[in-house]
């Protein structure tokens, strides 16, 4: 089967919206090529190995995220579609790069199985490490692992926001919790929550191939007794109040979002954020304060943050 390859040259800031643009109009399944990810770095000294030596190798010093999309359609209808999400990027305050845009006719031998070499099994946090199906892993004393392959939705696992929503559920999540993730892609923070100890758990997203992707990863990682997914935006169709929200989205939605969360979160119930570029953390702050909410400890990995809040009540 014949597809265009759509390679697009940008920067680290804009690989997240990029990539959550591109699945919200089904371009899914991207690879991204980031040299500067410490996690492709010769000297990166992790949990564990992220990829074998040779996928960490790279002839340019852009990142390239690179798409696949049928060849019976209209090349330029997408390239244009993607010039747009670039130019929407960049209004927001992201550096795009070069935003260069490249295509070319391949067959699907030549790439279908060569993008599992980027997905190895790795740690977050203290305890969780997250496992691609096809990999073998048996897991350490105090790990827990959940199996997840990349698939078509936002978030693998392997970006700074989500790595720091995860090492900040760790620190408040307890037996018997209610939580809500928002903007749940794969569900990789709602099933984070589910396993470690939480009782409940909805997941939320705007994207049906995310709520698709959640329900898989959820029924992986047997966890269909504590963790549903369902697909509105933001707090929409939202029934309760939780103990503990995450949510892993750009600043402005997350501002908008505040005003809303009282009807959502217990008196005395944490709120974790992530998707926060450097720049905005004080805007999302004041938000926070603004609406009851009390900060209790930001961090910080790479040009990204994450913020942990309690609700006042």
């Amino acid at each position: 089967m014949k597809w265009y390859k759509i390679e697009i040259k940008t920067e680290t800031e804009a690989v997240d919206i990029l990539t959550y643009l591109l699945e919200e109009n089904g371009i899914e399944g991207a690879v991204i090529e980031d040299p500067n990810d410490l996690m492709f770095q010769d000297k990166f000294v992790g949990d564990w190995d992220y990829s074998e030596e040779t996928a960490r190798q790279f002839d340019h010093e852009d990142v390239v995220v690179r798409v696949f999309v049928e060849a019976d359609q209209d090349i330029d209808e997408k390239v244009n579609m993607i010039k747009g999400f670039l130019e929407t990027i960049q209004s927001n305050g992201l550096s795009i790069g070069s935003g260069l845009i490249d295509h070319e006719i391949v067959d699907d031998v030549a790439w279908k199985d060569k993008w599992k070499e980027y997905f190895k099994p790795f740690k977050m946090g203290q305890q969780l490490v997250i496992k691609p199906s096809w990999e073998d892993y048996e897991a350490g004393d105090g790990e827990i692992i959940i199996e997840m392959d990349p698939g078509s939705a936002f978030g693998s696992g392997t970006h700074e926001t989500t790595s720091l929503c995860v090492e900040l559920i760790e620190t408040v999540v307890k037996e018997g919790d209610f939580v809500y993730d928002i903007g749940c892609g794969t569900g990789i923070l709602g099933i984070s929550a589910a396993l470690l100890g939480a009782d409940k758990v909805v997941g939320v997203d705007i994207a049906e191939d995310a709520i698709i992707a959640t329900r898989e990863n959820v029924k992986k990682n047997k966890l269909e007794g504590k963790m549903t997914a369902q697909l509105g935006s933001l707090t929409e169709g939202l029934n309760g109040k939780a103990d503990l929200i995450v949510a892993n989205i750009i600043a402005d939605i997350l501002i908008a979002m505040n005003e809303s969360l009282e009807n959502f979160i217990k008196p005395g119930g944490h709120y974790i954020m992530s998707g926060i570029i450097d720049g905005r953390v004080e805007d999302v702050v004041a938000s926070l304060e603004s609406h009851n909410f009390e900060v209790i400890k930001k961090c910080t990995k790479g040009e990204w943050h994450g913020i942990l809040a309690c609700y006042r009540g």
